[in-house]
This record gives structure tokens, sequence and C-alpha cells, in this order.
């Protein structure tokens, strides 16, 4: 395993002291003096025989045997205790303090013992004897020293106590020479323990110094092993390159990385490398530098391209030169998709991955900095799909998700490349127009062309199988110039200009005007007044009589008007889209078929009015609502009212809706006896398919077909088809907006038998209503079509 020679040579110095391993070093030296002793001991005791045998001819039987049985005694315990401590070697440092304590004892005992041949077997007369047991006891002393020298104090205490004894025997004769040799023999022991201490310390330096190599040793190994762990289980990849930038050596991680082998990388000239992207990293790190690299990467044998991170540093000899480079490379792939996965996520609407508010909010102000730096205008497109909740009510989410993300791409190639397309929710889309003409005239009919271009691109058909899909689109337009105006005013006035495209029949395009902002919060403010409406009683029935064709009221519609304390009659044309739009009409529709009960009741207790059927108009909203049978059902019961005097007036806005459903709930209402007429028909997309289909009672012909009655061809074809094709189905008609007696006489020559228009009588309320009743008389018309009598 090559290691970089940055790293350098573990010959760690080491600041030991004795304390750091004193248990350690006091065992050695005790496994070093129990070596050496295993020899002493057999040559002491011969030698100890021998002394005895000789000074046996030259004095006291008696101390010499008790000398020598004590010396064999004392040895051979030693030896037994010896031998233990050999045999069972001990680590804990409690334990070898005790035995180092024994051993020091025991070389006391013999040293005591030795000591006393220097004293009892002194031949204080026979200079020959004296001589040999002084030689005899400087020779078995400088062996013992030697062999307890690992350990200065088991030393001194031997040298004291087996040569002090014979320096006393020596002071004890007489004579100078006797005393001299005394004084030498003690200058000798303290020139011994001198010698030993120095020994010693010669001895435990050695000792220590076998440790430290060991412990060095075992930290090159340590450390070897630690440096292979890291290269083999590093979350990086690792490689070393020479000064020729060779690669010399690469962990598995950067062969993972790279989908390659270690076979390919090691050796590899970075010189060939496909990429050289990091040629310059390695190149600063041989210089002495720290080299960098962040970005995409090119695979030299394989055309894997990924996101990676580099850094190079010099590796160093031990003498500071640099013989060459290590690389750290970390896998950036995964971090940077997530990176971009949570930008698109912040940034981007995940169904069409068009930009979202957000970013639209940063390009918007980007376009007016723009916009004041070349002077040039900007426009904001703020574009809805009209009756998108009905594709997702009628077809389900999942075609409505389709129907967006083909709108999303048709705007998108409705503009130029410079232009940006986002969505901000659900069906609303904004479009960014930059670089328009200087004059505002101009760039309003620039940004017209592109939003009539839009929309008449989400006019065309929608193929989502198995669905045909028409929508529409109402587009409001807005217009700015430098940065004074503010983001959210601009967003503003686009929105403004899009809700007056709903309001003027949809599917087309308006422009923000301040009347526009006026109008919006007049909006506002009457949405609040008509929250109070129901709940101060302000809403009030009018009703218009219905007549046959002898001047007979058959029955009455009702009209809601609103009258405000403040600001008199709203007309019903201000207020009822605003109550659409804010899911307001359902409870004021609720409060119509309440109150048009009441009435019904009280009209089925009179002889003169237990006739009648009175019409209410139905919301689209209010009908659709799941609920609607089961409230309609509930109230004419609590009312206790008939329910074939209650007709409810639907639009084929209505029908047009998920017609299954609604032929289902008309069929359960009819089966109670409700009636239906299908009102203002002939406006909208009437369909004999759906028409003969559902449970109709009646057809309601369009006061603009009745207005120009008298004089148009075209409206009298139209009138006469619709009587026409009523009677095919048998089915009742009653035109509405009749007010004169030419239109009067031209419906009954065409078989309308029903009418309702001024001149029969106006709107009123219901106390005026009930004169108007009271005034009728029973008319009929002549043969003719000459009106006999009408009272207005």
């Amino acid at each position: 395993m090559p290691f970089p020679s940055s790293v350098p040579n573990l010959m760690i110095e080491y600041s030991m002291d004795m304390k750091e391993h004193a248990d350690e070093i006091q065992s050695a030296q005790l496994e070093q003096i129990l070596k050496s002793i295993k020899y002493y001991l057999p040559v002491s005791m011969i030698l100890a025989t021998l002394l005895a045998a000789v000074q046996y001819s030259a004095g006291n039987h008696p101390i010499i045997i008790s000398w020598l049985a004590t010396l064999y005694g004392i040895a051979l315990l030693r030896s037994l205790i010896f031998r233990h401590f050999l045999k069972s070697p001990l680590d804990n440092p409690a334990g070898i303090r005790k035995r180092l304590l024994i051993l020091r004892l025991c070389v006391f005992a013999g040293g005591i013992t030795w000591g006393a041949a220097g004293y009892l077997l002194f031949p204080h007369g026979d200079p020959q004897h004296q001589i040999f047991l002084i030689f005899m006891l400087a020779g078995l002393s400088a062996g013992g020293l030697i062999s307890y020298s690992a350990d200065f104090g088991s030393a001194a205490i031997y040298a004291v106590t087996a040569i002090f004894p014979l320096s006393i025997s020596l002071y004890q004769m007489e004579g100078n020479l006797s005393e001299v040799m005394s004084l030498s023999l003690l200058l000798y022991l303290i020139f011994i323990i001198m010698f030993l201490r120095q020994l010693s310390r010669n001895i435990t330096n050695n000792i220590q110094m076998r440790i430290e190599t060991r412990l060095a040793k075992d930290e090159i190994i340590a450390g070897a092993e630690r440096y292979r762990l890291l290269l083999k289980h590093s979350p990086v990849g690792i490689f070393h390159f020479d000064k020729d930038m060779q690669i010399t050596y690469c962990n598995e991680i950067i062969v993972t990385i790279l989908h390659s082998s270690t076979d390919i990388i090691e050796g590899l000239d970075m010189h060939i490398l496909k990429d050289q992207s990091l040629v310059a990293p390695a190149q600063a790190a041989l210089a002495g530098n720290i080299g960098r690299f962040e970005g995409k990467y090119e695979a030299t044998f394989s055309n894997l391209s990924l996101w990676i991170s580099l850094i190079c540093a010099p590796s160093r000899n031990s003498a500071g030169d640099i013989i060459g480079g290590i690389g750290i490379v970390q896998d950036l792939t995964e971090r940077k998709e997530a990176a971009d996965e949570i930008r698109k996520l912040a940034f981007f609407d995940p169904l069409t991955s068009l930009p979202n508010r957000r970013q639209l909010m940063d390009w918007l102000k980007q376009a007016m900095l723009g916009s004041s730096r070349n002077g040039k205008s900007g426009a904001l497109l703020f574009i809805n799909l009209d009756n998108f909740n009905n594709v997702n009510e009628t077809c389900g989410h999942d075609t409505g998700d389709l129907l967006l993300q083909q709108s999303a791409t048709r705007i998108v190639s409705c503009v130029r490349e410079s232009d940006t397309v986002s969505r901000t929710g659900g069906d609303e889309f904004l479009v960014i127009l930059e670089s328009l003409n200087e004059d505002k005239l101009i760039a309003a009919g620039q940004a017209e062309t592109i939003a009539e271009k839009i929309r008449l691109s989400l006019n065309q058909p929608f193929r989502i199988s198995p669905h045909v899909l028409h929508i529409t689109s109402s587009i409001g337009v807005t217009l700015f110039r430098g940065s004074e105006q503010k983001l959210d005013d601009i967003l503003k006035q686009s929105d403004i200009a899009m809700h007056e495209a709903k309001y003027t029949g949809r599917n087309s395009i308006r422009f923000f005007d301040p009347v526009m902002q006026d109008a919006v919060n007049n909006r506002a403010l009457l949405l609040i007044e008509l929250n109070k409406a129901l709940e101060n009683n302000e809403l009030e029935l009018y009703y218009q009589v219905q007549v046959d064709n002898h001047q007979q009221p058959v029955g009455a519609e009702t009209l809601l008007r609103w009258i405000h304390p403040r600001l008199g009659m709203i007309s019903p044309v201000t207020f009822i889209p605003l109550a659409e739009e804010t899911g307001l009409i359902i409870r004021i529709g609720q409060w119509v078929i309440e109150t048009a009960c009441e009435q019904v009741k009280r009209w089925q207790t009179s002889d003169a009015t237990q006739h009648l059927v009175l019409a209410v108009n139905i919301s689209a909203k209010q009908f659709r609502q799941p609920d609607f049978t089961k409230q309609l059902r509930s109230t004419l019961n609590r009312h206790a009212i008939h329910p074939g005097k209650l007709k409810l007036e639907i639009t084929e806005s209505v029908v047009l809706d998920n017609i299954e459903r609604i032929i289902h709930t008309m069929s359960d209402l009819k089966e109670i006896g409700i009636q239906f007429s299908l009102d203002d028909f002939g406006t909208g997309y009437s369909s004999l398919q759906y028409l003969k289909r559902l449970p109709l009672d009646q057809l309601k012909i369009d006061k603009s077909f009745v207005r120009d009655l008298v004089v148009d061809t075209n409206d009298q074809a139209i009138v006469s088809t619709i009587i026409a094709m009523a009677h095919s189905l048998h089915l009742d008609v009653i035109a509405e907006g009749v007010e004169s007696a030419e239109q009067a006489q031209f419906l009954l020559q065409m078989n309308c038998c029903h009418f309702q228009g001024y001149l029969f009588g106006k709107p009123v309320a219901l106390g005026e209503f009930e004169k108007q009743l009271a005034q009728f008389q029973v008319k009929s018309l002549s043969g003719d079509g000459s009106i006999a009598s009408v009272k207005n």
C-alpha cells in the first residue's frame, strides 16, 4: 500500500518520562533480573561450598556449617520464588510492584548471608585464608551486582549487605594496613554504588528505548492500518500522482465514481485525459498550492458525464520536497440533481414545467428594469381558461391536467423566444412580453396581436382521448414602461382586465385602465353590502305575469330585486354575476325558493289564484349542488304545497355540464310533479340530441328573437322553428319580452299559446302584482289576431 510522502515518517520522538511507563519498566527490570539470577544462584552456591571447605580447615567448624546451611536454605527459597515468578508473569501494576518488593527482600537476605561470611568466617590469624575470603566475597559481589543491576535498589542492597561486614572485620584487625584496607573497601563500596547507579540508568533507558521502539512500531502499524482503512472506506475518491502526473494509486471509491477499474486508472497519464479539467488542479498541487475544480466532468474511457468536486494537495517527502500530489474526488451528481429538483419545485410548476409565480415575479422585475434601461414598453398578459372547472367535474382531474399541459404548450408556441410564459396556479397563465414599441399605442397593438393569437389557439379543439374538448379563454392585458410601478400593481391590473374580459362575455381580450380599477373597488364594496342584504331583508321578489292566448293569467315568473337602503334599487345585472362568482348565489337561491314556496302556499288558499304556477330561475351553480334535490323536497314538504305549482327555469349552460347527472336530477324532481322550463332557448348551444332527452315541460323563446319579430324575417323563421320543434316534442312554448300587440299577433299565428312581457304587465312587487291580477279581465284574442282588450 503506497503512502503519501507528505505524511511524515512515523519515527515519532516520544517524550516519555519514567512515570508514564513505570509499571512496564519495573516489569522489564524484574524479568531481566530473574533471567540473570537463573545462572547466578547455582554458581554462587558452588562458590559458597568451596569457600566453606577452604575455611573449614582454618577455624570454627559449627559456624561454617551453620552459615553454609543458612545460605543453602535461603538460596533454595529464592530459587522457588524466582521460578514461580518466571512461570507466572503478571501484567497488573500492583502485582509487579509486590514481586519487586519480594525480590528486594530476597536480595537483602542473600546479601546479609554473604556479608555474614565476611564477619563470621574471617580468620584473624591466617593471612592466606583472609585473602581467599576477600577474593571470594569480591568476586561473588561483582557477579551479584551485575545480576541485580537492572534494579538499582536491589543492586545497592546487595552491595552494602555483602561488602560492609567485611570492611568492619578489616577495621577490627590491628595495624594501620588493616584500617587502610577497610577504608579502601568502603571507598570501593561507594564507587560500586555510583557505578550501579549509572548502570541502572543505562539499563532503564535501554528498557525505555525498547518500549518506545515497540510503541513506535505499533503506532506505525496502526497508522498504516488506519490509512489503509481510510483509503478503502472513505466516502470520497482518493488518488496519488507523481511529478510526471502519472496516477500511482486509487481507491475503490474513485473506481466506482468513474465506472472504471483499478487497472485502467493506476498508471494513467493525466495529460491524456479527454476532459482536461483535472490537469490544472494537479499542476497547482505540484507547484505547492491547493488546486480545486468543481463542475461537469466527461470520463475518458466511457460516455459517463457527472458533476464532481476535486481538491489536489502537494505530497512531500521527509525533507519537505514535493514528490507528487494527492487528489480527493467527490461525486456531486446526486447533490446537483437534488439541488436542481429543489430549485425546480421552488421556481417551476411541476405540471407544465413553466415558471411559477415566484419565478415570474423575479423575471417581471428584471423585465421592468430592462424597460428602464432601453426605454421599450412591456406588457403582462393574464390568461384564464373559461369554465375549466367544468372539465374537471365532467371528465376528471387527469383530463384537466392534460388540458392544462396542452394549453401551456399552445401558449408557449404563440409567443416570442424573448417572452416568458408562467403558470401561477389552477387555470391561470401569465405572459411577460418584453421589448415592445416605445409608443404606447403601438405597443398595445403588438400585445393585442399576441393575445389574439393565444386566444385563437386555445379556441381550437383539444383532443384528449376519449374526449374532444372545446374551451375559450379570457385575457387581461396591462402595459408597463420603466420600473416606477409596483410589481403587485401590475399583477393586479392584469387580473382586473382579465375579469373584465370574463364579465363582458368571456372568450375576449381586455386592456386595463383606471376605470376598471374603480369598477373593481365598487364590486368589492358591493359584495360586502350583498352579504348584508340577506340578513337585513333587503332582497325582494318581483312578479311578472304569464298569460295564455285568452289573456288569462296562468302564472308568474319571480324576478329578484335588491332594494338597498342607501343606494336604492340595484339592478340584477349588477349583483347576480357577483353572487355567481363568489358562490353567494347558493344562499340567495335558497332564499328565493323558500319565499316562492311561501307565496304558492298563500295562493293555494284562494280560488282566484290556486291555479297559478310560479316560475323560479335556478342558477347553474345551485342546480349542481349534490343536495339540491333533497333540499327542494324538504322545502316543498315543509310548506305543504303542490309541487306542480312550482316551475324551475334553467338555462342551457346548466344542461351542457354533465348532462347525465342533470337528467337524473330533473327526473327525480319530475317524479314529484315539479315542472321545468328551458329559459332563453336558442341563445346557447341548442341541440336536439339533449333536448329530446330532458324531462322538460316548456321552452321559453328568448326576448332577443321577439324584439324584431314583426320586421325581421330571420327572427320569424327562428321563432317559427322553435315553436314547431317544441310541439313535435310535446312541449309547451312561452315567449318572453312581448311588448306590442303586433308581436303577440305574430306569435299567436305561429301557434304560441303563452306570453310574458310588458304588454301584459311589468315585474312588480307582490302587492302591486295582486292588484294586477284583480284588474285582469278574461279576454280572448279574435281569430284574425286582433286584441280585444289589454290592460298593462
